[in-house]
C-alpha cells in the first residue's frame, strides 16, 4: 500500500522540479470534482529568444498525472490517464491553448479556461479542465 503513495509524491516533485520555482504557483491547479483532471502549460520565455512549453496533466485533487517539457502542437502527451492528450494549438498573444482528450476538443475559445504571469515575471500559465472519469 505504500509503493502507490510513493509514486505520486515522486510524480509530483518530479513535476515540480520540471517547472522550476519561477513556474511554481498555485495557478498551476486548482481541485475540481471528481472526473475534473486539469491540463496546465507553461510557455517559458525567461532569457531565450524562442520561448518553448511544458504541460503536467492533474487529477481532480491536483495529484500530477502526467507531465512532459518541450511541448509543441501535435505533441501527445501520456500519463496515468487511458487517452493521450493531444496539444491541437498554442497561441502565444494572447497566450492560450487548445487539446483534444478522449474524443473531445478544450481549452481556449472552446472550454472554460484561464491564464496567468508566473512568479518569473515573464513566463505565463494556461490552465484549462476536462473530463476525465475515474480520476
Amino acid at each position: 500500500m505504500l509503493k502507490p503513495i510513493i509514486l505520486i509524491m515522486s510524480l509530483l516533485g518530479f513535476a515540480l522540479a520540471q517547472f522550476g520555482p519561477g513556474y511554481d504557483t498555485s495557478n498551476n491547479c486548482i481541485g475540481q470534482g471528481a472526473g475534473s483532471c486539469q491540463f496546465t502549460m507553461i510557455m517559458q520565455l525567461s532569457g531565450v529568444v524562442d520561448p518553448s512549453f511544458a504541460a503536467a496533466l492533474y487529477d481532480h485533487e491536483c495529484n500530477v498525472i502526467g507531465y512532459m517539457s518541450n511541448v509543441y502542437v501535435g505533441t501527445a502527451i501520456d500519463s496515468q490517464l487511458p487517452y493521450t492528450v493531444d496539444i491541437t494549438t498554442i497561441q502565444q498573444v494572447p497566450y492560450g491553448a487548445t487539446f483534444n482528450y478522449a474524443g473531445g476538443s478544450f481549452g481556449t475559445g472552446l472550454t472554460g479556461w484561464t491564464t496567468w504571469t508566473c512568479s518569473d515575471g515573464v513566463s505565463q500559465g494556461f490552465r484549462a479542465a476536462f473530463p476525465c472519469p475515474g480520476f
